[in-house]
């Protein structure tokens, strides 16, 4: 969908708002032929284009500007195409192999036919290729019929009347980080706002502890896994040299399951052929289950090697820390390591007592994390609600919420502070703008209007909901307006202080 907007303005005016002066009597009044400019948006590229009254058998000069949307720099490469076509039919065209300068490409044109004309511009290039349609270019038949504006200079006080309007170049544009986008209508929804942890699910994260007394030796731990790698379950993570102790208890423990494994075996045999009672049946079973879960204990734990025993990673995930240095004697029941599987997480939520009720029916949430831009939804991120806490935190009267949710790229981490808005209520749409638009001005909210390619405006505004980066705006803006939402903060500066702008006006 593109947006069209024509605009006309006095060119004495507008040398006025970027800083340049006349040398005119104080109270003179003139006329002057008024200029024409022209914003348009394509998917692709915006254009802002001046060019004076056209009369025919007159050269004019077109300041054609044209921005790549992608990141809002100036086109610098391309074949510039224009075609007129007026009501008769009659085409004029000309072409112009590269810009004048980054951004501007200056077609000089003469017509020798006065009427209206359709204007085509197509730009062919790698960085962008687009074409743009302008109607109602109207050329003159001689220079009376050419309409005149009054531009009054100097009025009382020896100063020149100011505008409303902000100018903020298109050179000055391309230098900075900088976009805008339009003003629509999106979906969103109330949120109770509560502050939230990050935390790890507790079958996704475990202690590993040495099962065997033993040493440590750097000579059979020389691919001993860093910290952060990333490990899977059963998986060696230490060889341990045990003690003769260690080496007897493990090996009793290994022979006692055998023995009362097979022992088992033979009485079950027995009972099938009515040789033994069931009470000497459940004696056997119960002697073999009970030392089976001590050797099951063991081999979660360990790997029996030629040289001694390894500690495997009894889940996967990424080795958080470790806690002994190579020739360590260790004891049982030692830590050793510490893994975090972080692929789905745990955000506990601290919502105020008050606001209780809204929160325990909501399904849903979003929140921000420190040190990411964006905002993340749960039922987005395949989460869901899972509880909701049984008492009050009498210190700072909230009560815990808690979500789960997957963990894109792992890119959250564990132990992060979040901003939450729990969802409450349903969708509607609301006229809305992104965050990153408004700017805080003495407690007002406010943003600015870009009316054309280098005329902006200020708007006060009144906010509502926060919903996913956007801000509803319940007055100060309309629908289909272009905000800026990158650079708003140069376009103030623009106002406060104009001979601190970046760049310069035109030269061209």
């Amino acid at each position: 969908m593109t947006k069209i907007i024509y605009a006309a303005s006095v060119i004495l005016v507008m040398t006025a708002i970027v800083g340049c002066s006349h040398d005119h009597d104080p109270g003179e009044t003139e006329l002057e032929h008024s200029s024409n400019s022209v914003t348009k948006y394509t998917d692709s590229t915006e254009i802002f284009m001046e060019y004076p009254a056209l009369v025919i058998n007159n050269e004019a000069k077109f300041l054609i500007h044209l921005t790549d949307l992608k990141n809002f720099k100036a086109v610098t490469k391309g074949v510039l195409t224009v075609e007129f076509t007026n009501q008769k039919g009659t085409k004029l065209s000309l072409t112009e192999e590269k810009p004048a300068r980054a951004g501007i490409y200056t077609p000089v044109v003469k017509f020798t036919e006065p009427g209206n004309y359709k204007m085509i511009i197509s730009l062919k290039g790698k960085q962008v290729s687009d074409k743009i349609i302008i109607d109602d270019i109207v050329v003159y038949a001689n220079e009376s019929e050419v309409p005149h504006e009054p531009a009054r200079l100097h009025g009382q006080g020896g100063e020149e009347e100011s505008s409303s309007s902000i100018s903020f170049l298109k050179e000055q544009q391309w230098k900075i980080d900088f976009a805008n986008e339009p003003v629509i209508k999106r979906k969103m929804q109330k949120s109770v706002v509560a502050t939230g942890e990050i935390k790890v699910k507790p079958e996704l994260f475990s202690k590993v502890v040495s099962p065997i007394e033993g040493i440590v030796l750097s000579k059979k731990n020389r691919n001993l896994k860093s910290i952060g790698t990333f490990v899977k379950e059963g998986d060696i993570l230490l060889n341990i040299s045990p003690s003769a102790d260690a080496s007897i208890s493990i090996q009793k423990i290994k022979n006692d399951f055998l023995l009362s494994k097979s022992k088992y075996e033979r009485v079950q045999n027995l009972f099938d052929k009515k040789a033994v009672s069931q009470k000497r049946l459940n004696e056997t079973k119960f002697d073999f289950e009970s030392k089976q879960v001590s050797y099951n204990s063991l081999i979660d734990q360990i790997k029996i090697t030629e040289t001694g025993f390894a500690v495997i990673a009894p889940i996967d995930g990424y080795i958080e820390n470790f806690n002994f240095v190579l020739g360590d004697q260790i004891i049982s029941g030692q830590e050793l390591f510490t893994i975090l599987n972080p692929r789905r997480l745990i955000l506990k939520v601290n919502v105020p007592s008050s606001q209780f009720e809204a929160a325990n029916n909501s399904i849903d949430a979003s929140f921000k994390v420190e040190g990411i831009n964006s905002e993340f939804r749960i039922s987005l991120l395949n989460g869901k609600k899972i509880s909701v806490a049984a008492s009050l935190n009498e210190a700072n009267r909230t009560v815990p919420v808690y979500f789960e949710f997957n963990n894109p790229q792992n890119k959250i981490k564990v132990g992060m502070y979040a901003e939450v808005y729990v969802k409450v209520g349903k969708e509607n749409e609301y006229t809305s703008i992104p965050e990153s638009a408004i700017i805080n001005e003495d407690g007002l909210h406010t943003a600015y209007v870009q009316t054309e390619g280098e005329a902006f405006e200020k708007r006060i505004l009144k906010t509502g909901i926060i919903d996913n980066g956007y801000v509803q705006v319940i007055s100060g803006l309309e629908v289909g307006e272009r905000v800026v939402t990158v650079g708003a903060y140069q376009v103030r500066l623009a106002v406060l202080s104009p001979e601190s702008a970046i760049g310069h006006g035109h030269a061209h």
